[in-house]
């Protein structure tokens, strides 16, 4: 466990030390050599209360956190990227065995380094780092007794994944962008061996290593003034297994209210044919892995740039 700890300490030390760098470059002469920066500190909260509530219900707190940053440096001849995003959010029910549950965990910290070949076509060294920073638990109510019990399914760096891709970028617009790697590497970690087959690993395993080709779709675009919609989809298929795609979405819908409100509609699709999800009908094996989430709270943006027009 000291291992991993330390691996994502040292993660979290190379992507912050070049983000707290960059702020102190922006003062430089050659704006070309400058970073520029980017980010969002966010907070969620909800209540529902009931007494004597004749329609049923429960009464329930929940809360959310979010942190996005994102880093950029760009030359005449390359194009280097930063990125952390982090969530963590928690719900309290009453009249439950387990009154608070976990509703949102993600750990992401990664960046890419892109070589101009020509305007629009660049040889890109990708990698990223992904995990979650809490137990996970599945819970269920025995039909007959009405006993909800709980089972772990997830923790610290079990499952956590570490991808680097080296191939081809292409960006028709400057809001789009399209990567194929033709030399991908996918490793999966497993702290405990309890997971190691859920996860696909084999029995006993706490680590598995898997090459081959990764092609990465990403569109960042303002719909219209203050709504911006992101989208980054990525497929990872191992060379032997040409036929089965590793693939996940994410989709953000950000709506800024004002400098201190936001609203934001993101969803997550994961498909991985290794993993073995307990379906709703009982039953266990591959499936569509599907999250949706709306916030409304109080969001204060790092570096924010003021509008001239104001």
């Amino acid at each position: 466990m000291k291992f991993y700890k330390n691996l994502t300490f040292c993660l979290l030390f190379a992507v912050f030390t070049p983000l707290f760098t960059a702020n102190a470059q922006t003062t430089t002469a050659d704006s070309t050599k400058n970073w520029s920066s980017e980010g969002q500190v966010g907070l969620n909260f909800s209540n529902v209360g009931l007494v004597n509530w004749s329609g049923g219900g429960t009464s329930s707190y929940s809360f959310g956190a979010v942190l996005n940053y994102k880093a950029k440096r760009e030359t005449e001849k390359a194009i280097t990227r930063l990125y952390t995003e982090m969530a963590y959010g928690m719900i309290y029910q009453d009249g439950t065995a387990f009154p608070l549950k976990k509703t949102d965990d993600q750990l992401v910290i990664g960046g890419d380094y892109s070589y101009k070949i020509s305007p629009k076509f660049l040889a890109t060294i990708s990698g990223d780092f992904r995990s979650q920073f809490d137990d996970g638990y599945e819970y269920t109510v025995d039909d007959a007794t009405k006993i909800e019990t709980k089972n772990q399914i997830s923790a610290f760096f079990a499952p956590a994944y570490l991808n680097v891709n080296a191939g081809l970028t292409y960006t028709p617009f400057d809001w789009m962008y399209g990567t194929l790697s033709p030399v991908g590497n996918r490793m999966t970690f497993v702290t405990d061996t309890v997971f190691s087959e859920k996860y696909g690993l084999e029995p006993g395993e706490t680590f598995r290593n898997q090459n081959g080709v990764n092609f990465k779709l990403g569109i960042k675009k303002e719909i219209v003034k203050n709504v911006t919609l992101q989208s980054t989809y990525n497929m990872f298929a191992e060379y032997s297994r040409l036929g089965e795609w590793v693939v996940n979405w994410d989709f953000l819908l950000d709506m800024k209210v004002n400098d201190w409100l936001s609203c934001n509609f993101a969803t997550q699709l994961i498909y991985d044919p290794d993993v073995a999800v307990e379906k709703s009908d009982g039953t266990v094996g591959q499936a569509i892995q599907f999250k949706h989430a709306l916030n409304i709270g109080i969001v204060y943006r790092l570096h924010q740039k003021k509008d001239k027009s104001e």
